[in-house]
């Protein structure tokens, strides 16, 4: 009889790896992916607790799949990630009565067996242990589903307390792998045709084992020979220094972009949400990035409706936006999490108003972000084309992570194409192949 998994994952880019893992551990089983839940025998969920929307996203999957299951006992259905660790199995377990297995984030690496136990005949298989090996999976199972991206962990787990995030108390503290075990994989993926890589942490940045820190690591991996582009995700502020930005000024395949989440404009607010930084302090790591990369594009997060964030907090923000030049945000509303330090505040801004800020501050980024598009039209960008869309145009990224759409074919996936740039939205950018 033939076994089929889907996976729905929700969340950030160290979920879609961590589903990547489950994926390929279920191909070693005998397992073919399925296209929809209603073709699969096993369906995994992979949560993310950052936000309440987020967590809620995992009980509507939930119902959805026990109604499919009255008519489907075959049907397994498994809960994964952060919600889990984040609330408990048994508080999972009373939001989604019937589940088959619920693991933690630490414990994707025993997915496919505890199905297996779940197909013999085995309830509420439970797998939440902390002290687990998070790099358990070996390299040569993970599933990368980009043919052209692949993304390689090289920490989990994070040190900071910031007071809004549940990331410590899911993730766990910070843990790296050996550098020579990341170089491996990444040389792996290369002899494979991957062009592209991005190392994931949630503090990537942090990253320190056996003497080596985060700018030897980069140093490491852009030697791999064959190896086109060399991404990285999410930094901190707090890990931003010279070293740093001398290797991204000096290593040619570094792309020229960097995630770099602020939350504030205001010093008040940073204090209060403990991230370590003041703005001017925040200020003068993007300079001196941008003294060693002065292309360098900056994305960021925002945090709106913070405990009592004034509106003059909140037009801080703005100001901020406007003076760094960010090339893309991500805006959310606060939501209290549980666990977190912020839960004990008062959640005072009324949530009208947390829209409202996160309305007013995107449509300012979007603006920004049409202007600073505009002006690269004219311009001959790389873009590493990744995908071919259904309107038959491909699709792909520049150096600095921007999104172009432009005529070609399907053969030219995985390599960079010289493209003009014709026309620019706020989001991306059209173009047409320079020939060659």
């Amino acid at each position: 009889m033939t076994k089929r998994y889907y996976i729905e994952t929700f969340g950030c880019q160290m979920n879609v790896n961590d589903s990547e893992k489950v994926a390929g551990l279920l191909r070693a089983s005998g397992y073919e992916e399925a296209a929809s839940p209603e073709q699969a025998e096993a369906v995994f969920i992979n949560t993310c607790a950052v936000r309440e929307k987020a967590a809620d996203k995992l009980f509507h999957s939930v119902g959805r799949l026990r109604r499919q299951q009255r008519d489907r006992p075959e049907l397994k259905i498994g809960v994964g990630g952060c919600v889990p660790q984040l609330i408990g199995a048994d508080s999972v377990m009373a939001r989604a009565p019937g589940l088959d297995l619920v693991v933690g984030p630490h414990n994707v690496g025993n997915v496919a067996a505890l199905f297996e136990r779940a197909r013999e005949g085995e309830k509420g298989l439970v797998d939440l242990d902390r002290k687990a090996d998070r790099f358990s999976v070996p390299d040569e199972l993970v599933a990368h589903t980009n043919p052209v991206r692949a993304y390689v962990t090289a920490m989990e787990g994070c040190n900071h307390v910031c007071s809004f995030c549940v990331v410590p108390r899911t993730r766990g503290p910070e843990v790296c792998r050996p550098l020579a075990e990341i170089v491996g994989e990444v040389a792996k993926l290369v002899a494979r045709g991957v062009p592209e890589v991005m190392l994931l942490g949630q503090t990537v940045n942090a990253y320190r084992h056996a003497g080596a820190d985060f700018a030897d690591l980069l140093a490491a991996v852009h030697s791999v020979p064959g190896l086109k582009r060399l991404r990285f995700t999410t930094s901190h502020p707090e890990h931003v220094d010279l070293r740093v930005a001398e290797a991204m000024g000096s290593l040619e395949r570094l792309c020229p972009y960097l995630h770099l989440p602020v939350q504030s404009g205001s010093d008040r607010i940073l204090a209060s949400m403990r991230r370590g930084y003041t703005v001017a302090e925040y200020r003068q790591k993007v300079a001196l990035l941008r003294e060693h990369v002065p292309n360098l594009a900056i994305s960021s997060d925002f945090i709106c409706g913070y405990p009592s964030e004034s509106e003059a907090e909140f037009e801080a923000s703005l100001a901020l936006v406007e003076e760094i030049g960010f090339a893309g945000l991500f805006v959310f509303a606060y939501s209290p999490r549980p666990g977190t330090t912020a839960l004990r505040l008062e959640d005072d801004v009324p949530e009208r108003e947390k829209r409202r800020r996160v309305q007013v501050l995107n449509d300012f980024q979007q603006r920004q972000q049409r202007r600073r598009n505009e002006a690269r039209v004219g311009a001959i960008e790389d873009v590493l084309a990744e995908a071919l869309g259904e309107d038959g145009k491909l699709s792909g990224r520049t150096a600095d992570f921007r999104s172009v759409h432009f005529e070609g074919a399907s053969e030219w996936i995985g390599r960079c194409i010289p493209v003009e740039i014709v026309e620019a939205g706020a989001n991306s950018l059209i173009g047409r192949p320079v020939p060659g």
